[in-house]
């Protein structure tokens, strides 16, 4: 702030004027009173703070980055980044119509979220690999939040596209005010959990596409399964067929895209070889479209036999009846539409935004570049508001394509401009041959795609580092497998933030009895939430040694009398002693404390005190945590240089802040 770079400069310029004219806003500090810093003053602000020498400019780089990297795009960039554009657009294409169907949507809307999202991005996206787009676990999401509408699909549409322009406003409101850093508070552990329990959703609800079995509703995973096994004579074995060899042919195309990334990192491989390969390596990226146009070709053939229709034919077709650009949309906003998606509105784009980060900083960290957090939160909602007018549901970073898009050689978001314009011409020109898509060969897509997000690595990995995480793994898994993500994923954030206040209330420290002295020694700060915890240990010790003390006393008392009655020598009762020699707290590695903590501490000495039990300081505090003691002024609060000390060492803090 301006504020922060007066002090700066404060020591270097003495002149009050020109500081007063600094906090103004004048770049040049000493146009007052002419002293020789000026220059030198004038470019320390400059070089250091440009957002007070140039505010333009800065806001410029800042909020659009395209500013900066456009300055820098060179001729041989233009190759690999329409390169990219196409496979991912020839990515997008089938995998927009498949999620469609997840989200319960008309299918032309998966196409209508592909296009948008992709130019935007393009001026103010910060990740050069990023690929913004429908997702399984957004569809499914919207599928979600959009089921008390029933089997109607055009009734969803408006909830959707309301919910995408929310996202969309949420998002550019958090971004602005530096709010990203909300989803910190979501564990690995949870984003694994509801990750593995969308992806085995999806799956099982693909399996009736893949049977060509037919269950109205939007059911619940036990129910698919039980509808599925109980209807299973009704399997359509065309569809079934279709769908098992689809499924067969892409887990091999991904094989063997992993087989062709190996052997082009070879160096002494011919040019030709390697263009070839690489031929074969864009048509295993673009294995989803290849697949699907296969099929397509194979509903056609039965499409076109004699006596064989949309309804009559042996394998089930898809329903796209729409072959236009999408049109221009205002979204529909009421108080009923709000009170339909209510937590979705704020589950949706931390979702949103919680895939896209981790996709963004995973690609950032192993291509040697950053992304600013709120910058990338206000393009992803920039994103989703744009694609709301023109019929969109929420979007955010595909991890699949986003992947290809690095492999692909990407060198700028411009690469998002193809992928859009694949998107359009797929729209434009070729939306009409859709029709005949069989469904299971989407059901096939989507299955290949989501279950590789199911994640055991991360379980295994838990397992070994600490086991009790797995808890809210499992928790968050079973949660949202039953429930759904949007009441699934905030129930483990919940529970997650419970437990990270649970851990926060219970301060890193060892308690230790020694003899008859309490040792507490601190690994970190105490304060107020940890307040309670540390001193009912201590009371617990004091009790537990008063009903000690109680039972020898009665046990001397029973002797005594045994003898008396027998004329023995009567037994002489000891005096009581102290239940405590002191309290020891340990403050040396003590990082912070607050006024709770010293108003507890003042409260404990006086009632310890009525029990001859002092409460002793050890240590050498670090000096905010000794300057907060001396002003708590605290009574009968001994402070001790080392643990062993004589009465030299000793001293009170309430004296030592009178005398400072």
């Amino acid at each position: 702030t301006v504020g922060n770079m007066a002090k700066q400069v404060k020591t270097k310029n003495k002149c009050s004027r020109c500081q007063d004219a600094f906090l103004k806003g004048s770049i040049r500090l000493c146009n007052y009173c002419g002293c020789e810093n000026d220059e030198s003053g004038k470019y320390e602000v400059e070089y250091c703070f440009p957002c007070v020498s140039h505010p333009f400019e800065y806001f410029l780089k800042d909020r659009f980055p395209i500013a900066q990297w456009i300055r820098k795009y060179r001729p041989s960039f233009v190759a690999y980044d329409f390169l990219a554009g196409l496979t991912v657009g020839l990515m997008l294409v089938p995998q927009a119509i498949a999620y469609a169907s997840i989200a319960k949507l008309p299918l032309r809307y998966g196409l209508y979220s592909g296009f948008m999202a992709c130019f935007v991005y393009v001026v103010f996206g910060t990740s050069k690999d990023m690929s913004l787009g429908p997702t399984a676990i957004l569809s499914l999401l919207t599928a979600s939040l959009t089921a008390q509408l029933g089997d109607d699909a055009e009734s969803r549409v408006p909830y959707a596209i309301a919910l995408t322009l929310l996202s969309g406003i949420v998002q550019v409101l958090l971004g602005i005010f530096n709010l990203g850093w909300i989803v910190d508070f979501v564990p690995v552990p949870v984003i694994s959990g509801f990750t593995s329990a969308a992806a085995i959703q999806i799956a099982i609800g693909q399996l009736k596409s893949l049977f060509g079995i037919s269950i109205s509703g939007d059911p619940a995973v036990y129910t698919v399964i039980y509808v599925i096994c109980k209807k299973i004579k009704e399997t359509k074995v065309w569809d079934f067929l279709l769908g098992l060899f689809c499924i067969v042919v892409l887990v091999l195309l991904k094989i063997f895209k992993t087989h062709i990334e190996r052997l082009l990192k070879r160096g002494y491989l011919h040019l030709y070889q390697r263009v070839c390969l690489k031929f074969v390596w864009i048509l295993c990226c673009a294995r989803n479209a290849l697949v699907v146009f296969c099929a397509g070709l194979i509903g056609y053939c039965f499409y076109v036999q004699p006596g064989f229709s949309f309804t009559t034919s042996p394998i089930t077709l898809i329903n796209f009846d729409n072959h236009q650009f999408p049109k221009f949309i205002v979204p529909q906003l009421n108080g009923t539409i709000v009170n339909d998606l209510k937590v979705g509105i704020v589950v949706t784009p931390l979702i949103a935004f919680l895939e896209t980060m981790a996709i963004g900083k995973a690609f950032a960290r192993k291509n040697h570049y950053k992304i600013e957090p709120s910058q990338e939160l206000i393009a992803l909602g920039i994103c989703n508001v744009a694609s709301s007018f023109v019929g969109s549901y929420p979007v955010t970073g595909s991890f699949s394509r986003t992947a290809v898009n690095a492999q692909t050689g990407v060198k700028t978001p411009a690469a998002g401009i193809i992928t859009g314009a694949v998107v359009l011409f797929a729209i434009g020109v070729v939306s009409h041959w859709f029709r005949y898509i069989p469904k299971t060969s989407l059901a096939a897509v989507i299955m290949t795609a989501v279950l590789q997000m199911v994640d055991f690595s991360t379980v295994w990995r838990i397992m070994r580092v600490k086991p009790i995480d797995n808890f809210l793994l499992a928790v968050t898994f079973f949660l949202t497998l039953f429930l759904g993500i949007e009441y699934g994923v905030p129930i483990a954030c919940v529970i997650s933030i419970l437990l990270l206040l649970y851990r926060h209330a219970r301060p890193r420290h060892k308690f230790v009895v020694e003899g008859d002295e309490v040792h507490i020694t601190f690994n970190g700060g105490w304060d107020y939430a940890g307040v309670d915890y540390l001193w009912t240990r201590v009371e617990d010790e004091i009790n537990r040694r008063e009903q000690l003390q109680a039972s020898r006393e009665s046990a001397a008392v029973r002797e005594k009398q045994v003898r008396r009655e027998d004329g023995s020598v009567n037994v002489v009762l000891e005096e009581k002693s102290p239940l405590l020699e002191a309290v020891v707290i340990k403050c040396s590695s003590m990082s912070e404390i607050d006024y709770t903590v010293c108003q507890s501490i003042k409260e404990h000495c006086v009632n310890l005190e009525e029990m001859n039990i002092p409460v002793r300081l050890v240590g050498k505090p670090q000096d905010q945590v000794k300057n907060i003691l001396l002003k708590a002024r605290i009574k009968n609060l001994e402070f001790i240089e080392s643990v062993s000390f004589d009465g030299s060492h000793q001293g009170n803090l309430e004296k030592a802040a009178q005398d400072s």
